[in-house]
Formats: structure tokens, C-alpha cells, sequence
């Protein structure tokens, strides 16, 4: 399920002229990591935001 939510928010934003996509999930969500890299995409970042540690992520769109 979470994969197909995926590809319909990819889909939504090269259909809206997105040409890349960011996000960012908690670093002890490691199944999200998981799925995200699988998808393509990279991590960018890593920092602590109001006392939560976040993975940024992003992926370029075709």
C-alpha cells in the first residue's frame, strides 16, 4: 500500500511539473528508509528539528 502511495504522489507531481521530490521521516523509522531507498531515493541530509531526528530524502522525477 504505502508503495502505491508513492508512485501516485510522484506521478501527481510530474503531472504538475515537479521535476524532484524531498521528504523527510525519523531516523529510528528504518522500515521508511528501507521503502524510500528501494524507490530511489537518496538521502540528503540528517539533522535534529525540534528535538527529532530526521533522515531527509529526496529523488528526481522523469
Amino acid at each position: 500500500m504505502a508503495h502505491q502511495l508513492v508512485d501516485f504522489t510522484e506521478n501527481e507531481a510530474v503531472i504538475q511539473g515537479y521535476s524532484s521530490l524531498e521528504l523527510y521521516t525519523h531516523e529510528s523509522m528504518t522500515e521508511n528508509i528501507d521503502l524510500y531507498e528501494s524507490l530511489g531515493y537518496i538521502e540528503t541530509n540528517r539533522r535534529t528539528e525540534s528535538g527529532y531526528s530526521r533522515v531527509y530524502m529526496g529523488k528526481n522525477l522523469p
